[in-house]
């Protein structure tokens, strides 16, 4: 037992003596502490990759998302054809709310999806799925003036009204719009 001792430098230590019986055998052969099985070291380390993440999708879920919409550019498509499609379409709307086809509010929301859809088409301004806040910030005015003055008519609950106004204002965007 006195080799173990100076092997480890148990002499040096007060308290070391009842270790160095506990690890040796009646046989004075010394066994080294159990290690740790290798399992815990991958369960430590797969338990923190799913910390990290769970982190990076926390971080990924909860950052600002860019703006609703991208400008595409002038998309030189736009010829007098697509301009008078689109003023034919607003003319049956005011046609089909005379003949009581449509309502009210449905004429001014029809109108107002029409004015974006054009806007889009003409220019790729991404009108559709913009708020009427979005569409302020963007440099087309008249499109956001004219959707603002469509938004009364689509949800004031009126059901009667003229829509005249509505779609000469409508189509006054698309006839200026360039």
């Amino acid at each position: 037992m006195r080799g173990v001792e100076t092997l480890i430098g148990a002499e040096t230590l007060i308290g070391a003596e009842p270790l160095i019986r506990a690890a040796t055998l009646t046989d004075g052969t010394f066994y080294p502490p159990v290690q740790y099985s290798p399992v815990w070291l991958v369960i430590g380390v797969v338990l923190v990759a799913l910390v990290i993440g769970w982190l990076v999708f926390v971080l990924l879920l909860t950052r600002r998302r860019p703006e609703p919409y991208e400008y595409v550019g002038t998309i030189p498509q736009l010829t007098e054809t697509v301009r008078e499609a689109y003023l034919v379409r607003i003319d049956d709307v005011g046609r089909r709310y005379d003949a009581g086809a449509v309502s009210f509010s449905d004429a001014h929301h029809e109108l107002s999806a029409l004015v974006r859809s054009f806007a889009s088409e003409a220019q790729g301004v991404r009108a559709q799925f913009m708020t009427l806040d979005d569409l302020r910030r963007t440099p087309h005015r008249a499109l956001a003036e004219t959707v603002e003055r469509l938004y009364p008519g689509a949800f004031s609950g009126a059901t009667t009204g003229r829509i005249d106004d509505a779609t000469a204002r409508a189509s006054e965007l698309v006839r200026a719009w360039n």
